[in-house]
């Protein structure tokens, strides 16, 4: 079996999706010695750089191909009518489409996508009026297009069924595993001071509530604000401006620091070393910094909305993330009972133990091998 995959997120994006990418390919890659593997490399700028990045999956049965296109024209040439996007894919007998984006219209071999959210569907007004509509447009189009969707949490393949009516049968649940990290690095960044920090880690976006954990962090005894900072990890998203203006208006710009995207090794150093970690989101697909900070074994805290009670179990306290002082209450309690926020962490970490990438990648051959007869 030759199995394609557009695998140009692993060099152009650096986490989410990327990191997705990335994750699976080399699980699949450290599985599979016995199939073939076509791995496209699509991208305009830093081409040197990206290619450096691609090499790293070069194996005996790996083919890399690089095709120079600009994101704008990649996606006409995928979506276009004409069987244009099928010719780079030689005799491959499946396509992966990591992404919605990603799917091939004119596609005459099973293709698979993954679907991580449906974000711009239940926010639309965090991407603004012009690209949710286009993303929605394409989802939905992916969806029915592809032989196969996988799902990333049953609350994803929930929302797809009920919001673009797709058959149940056509879609399955394959959970994503928990980063392999790196040797954390030897000191913690902005002289943080080991167990003394609360982390959140996410991009830095509306949908990540980050207003709402602001609003609860406010909440807290001066005590344990002065003790206990609050570190916000992440790159800039959609809509940063009043996620900003918050943090000034609380009179927090002291006691808030962000880091902005970090290296893995310096994520791993920060998970290691924070107190507790903190993710009210409104809204995940599946809601990887949760299994990851679990993985580290700190106490969590995140939102009983979306797919955010699969990735946590019981291992977490949940709280309605619509709430500051119900995030502001478990935070306190976690920081003040150490032995409560042990205990948690000790679970948590065995929870964790329950999504690796090993066994993703064997649910995701198991379904290519179901489709190539």
């Amino acid at each position: 079996m030759k199995i394609a995959i557009d695998a140009s997120r692993i060099a152009n994006e650096k986490a989410g999706v990327g990191r997705y990418t990335a994750d699976l390919i080399k699980s699949l890659l450290q599985l599979d010695r016995q199939n073939e593997y076509l791995l496209l490399g699509v991208f305009f700028r830093g081409e040197k750089a990206k290619k450096e990045i691609m090499k790293l999956y070069e194996r005996p049965n790996v083919k890399i191909k690089y095709l120079k296109l600009p994101g704008k024209l990649k996606e006409a040439v995928w979506h276009s009518k004409a069987p244009i996007a099928s010719k780079f894919l030689e005799d491959a007998d499946i396509y992966l489409a990591p992404t919605f984006l990603d799917v091939i219209a004119n596609l005459k071999i099973p293709q698979v996508v993954v679907i991580h959210d449906l974000s711009t569907f239940k926010y639309p007004e965090h991407l603004g009026e012009k690209l949710a509509p286009y993303f929605n447009k394409w989802t939905h189009e992916a969806c029915r297009k592809a032989t196969k969707i996988i799902a990333i949490s049953k609350h994803t393949k929930k929302d797809i069924v009920e919001i673009l009516k797709i058959n149940e049968e056509k879609i399955v649940v394959i959970y994503p595993g928990v980063t392999e990290f790196p040797a954390p690095a030897a000191e913690l960044p902005g002289k943080l001071v080991a167990k003394s920090y609360i982390l959140s880690v996410g991009t830095v976006e509306p949908r990540k509530n980050l207003s709402g954990l602001f609003k609860a962090y406010a909440l807290l005894p001066r005590a344990l604000k002065e003790k206990y900072p609050l570190v916000i990890v992440g790159a800039k998203g959609w809509n940063v401006g009043p996620i900003f203006e918050l943090v000034e208006q609380l009179n927090l710009s002291d006691k808030i620091k962000f880091l902005g995207f970090t290296t893995d090794k310096v994520l791993a150093k920060l998970y290691k070393e924070a107190a507790v970690f903190c993710y009210p989101s409104l809204y995940e697909g599946f809601g990887l910094p949760v299994t990851e900070a679990m993985h580290f074994g700190l106490p969590v805290v995140t939102s009983n909305l979306s797919s955010l009670p699969e990735a946590a179990g019981k291992a977490a306290l949940l709280v309605n993330p619509n709430e500051p002082k119900e995030i502001s209450s478990a935070l306190e309690r976690l920081l003040e009972y150490q032995d409560e926020a042990q205990k948690l962490g000790q679970q948590a970490e065995i929870w964790a133990k329950k999504f690796n990438w090993p066994d993703s990648a064997r649910e995701v051959l198991k379904l290519f091998q179901s489709l190539v007869k």
